[in-house]
């Protein structure tokens, strides 16, 4: 390969490109800025909400599509405004079903739903408008999970019973329909496929287990190494493990993984 012209980039945000305890992306800067002289498009895929990934892209200088609520929603810029793909069950359909099973099987958890601006900032060290925009959901539900690992596969098994299910990200338990991370990449997949005419090669990037579906539909996955936890166990040919954590191993895996591309 000895262009970037259909290679798109997709990565994880928390513990990825942003620092796990500082949600600072500095360290990534130089990889950053190779892929926007490149003219390689970078697609966030995130946990995280519309109105966190809009300030972020701003933060990124980024104009591209981004996924949010880890697979819920793509979103896909049209002028001043975007289409919205819906991908996932509405967060207002399921709250109810979440709810029932708490009291049911008398579990410990709080989610964002319960939870106050200042009490998530607390948690999180994000500022009140972060974490304001933290709560503004669509298609998810994260746990602080405060219970034992038998009661949540109980939970998740019940919850399966509802359509729903349980996926761990970096801080938190994400309660969703049946979608992930993955699903959205194959969207995004086709959609450059038709847009560009061509085929496509998609790199992605991930540190925990809701990014693992992401880095199966990749064509290079990259495992970034998180300082909470082991590194993600994956089985593919094109495979790197970053020697560094957080947006340190994102810039030295982008440019490792782009010269054996042959692209730089």
């Amino acid at each position: 390969m000895q262009s970037g012209k259909n290679l798109v980039v997709i990565t994880d945000l928390d513990g990825t490109l942003l620092d796990h305890y500082t949600y600072r992306f500095t360290a990534a800067r130089p990889a950053l800025d190779l892929l926007a002289k490149l003219d390689i498009p970078l697609i966030l895929n995130s946990s995280k909400t519309a109105a966190e990934l809009l300030s972020i892209r701003e933060t990124l200088n980024n104009h591209h599509p981004f996924i949010i609520e880890n697979g819920g929603g793509i979103y896909l810029p049209k002028g001043d405004d975007y289409e919205v793909i819906a991908l996932g069950t509405p967060r207002e359909d399921f709250l109810p079903v979440v709810s029932r099973l708490k009291n049911d099987l008398q579990l410990k958890f709080r989610g964002f739903s319960d939870m106050t601006d200042e009490e998530l900032s607390e948690y999180t060290g994000l500022s009140q408008q972060e974490s304001h925009n933290a709560r503004k959901r669509d298609f998810t539900e994260p746990l602080l999970w405060q219970d034992n690992e038998t009661s949540l596969r109980t939970f998740s098994v019940e919850l399966a019973k509802h359509g729903l299910q349980a996926t761990q990200g970096g801080r938190f338990i994400h309660i969703s329909g049946i979608t992930d991370k993955g699903k959205s990449v194959a969207w995004l997949r086709d959609y450059y496929k038709r847009l560009l005419n061509n085929s496509i090669y998609v790199i992605a990037l991930g540190d925990s287990p809701n990014d693992i579906e992401m880095l199966n539909n990749a064509d290079f996955a990259i495992v970034i190494r998180s300082p909470v936890h082991e590194p993600l166990l994956i089985k593919k040919d094109n495979l790197l493990v970053s020697e560094h954590f957080g947006p340190e191993g994102w810039n030295e895996s982008i440019n490792l993984c782009l010269e054996k591309l042959n692209i730089i």
